[in-house]
């Protein structure tokens, strides 16, 4: 499945006024999601969620569901999103992310941090997105990633089959407690500051804040 985002316009940074902060959910014209963010999860569309996440946190000036399809326009209009219309250059299946957050951007410039959430991550909360906006103050952050830590082992497997273990030595291998495992990227959000985007095309650059979550959040 594509990924999904919700992306919110923030600007936490300012000192005297905390300027506009736009919520942006992204998704692409696929006919399979379109489906899935329109189906009810327990009373509620599954885009929906994000949406009122992303709205009770009080975090955000605005927030937007980017789309160019109508039923989830529809969708997201009902559950107290506004709607970006994306261009059809962005809504393909070899587009990229960063390339649909360049279009929102371009027609939403006031800006000074961006907000990417997944909109198919129904157990992101209000307070994850509070949270996550007073880490990347207090660290002064340039951009931010969640993650959840992983106790996985992981291997791999040559073309011959013959396997081998890539993060732990199976003849020692390590207690639960003893291990602090991995950090695994999760797509849950992002937060970018304009400059990082304009200059790097990319969600992720300068100086990263993490944001761990436990594996049941996500």
């Amino acid at each position: 499945m594509q990924e999904q985002q919700l992306n919110f316009h923030r600007n936490p940074m300012r000192r005297k006024d905390p300027g506009p902060m736009h919520a942006w959910l992204s998704k692409w014209g696929f006919l399979y999601i379109d489906i899935v963010l329109s189906q009810d999860l327990a009373g509620r569309p599954l885009l929906a969620w994000c949406v009122k996440a992303a709205l009770d946190s009080g975090c955000f000036d605005e927030v937007y569901v980017s789309t160019d399809h109508d039923g989830i326009a529809e969708v997201a209009g009902k559950a107290g999103a506004r709607v970006h219309r994306r261009a059809p250059e962005t809504a393909t299946s070899s587009a990229s992310t960063e390339l649909a957050m360049a279009d929102f951007a371009r027609a939403h410039p006031d800006y000074d941090v961006l907000c990417l959430i997944q909109a198919t991550s129904p157990l992101t909360t209000p307070y994850h997105f509070r949270e996550a906006i007073a880490l990347f103050k207090r660290h002064q952050a340039d951009s931010l990633v969640t993650a959840v830590r992983s106790n996985r082992f992981r291997w791999r497997i040559d073309p011959d089959g013959a396997a081998h273990a890539e993060n732990y030595l199976p003849a020692k291998r390590p207690r639960r407690q003893d291990w602090d495992g991995e950090l695994i990227e999760n797509g849950a959000f992002y937060l970018t500051k304009k400059d990082v985007l304009e200059k790097d095309n990319c969600r992720l650059g300068g100086k990263i804040a993490f944001l761990t979550r436990f594996a049941f959040q996500t």
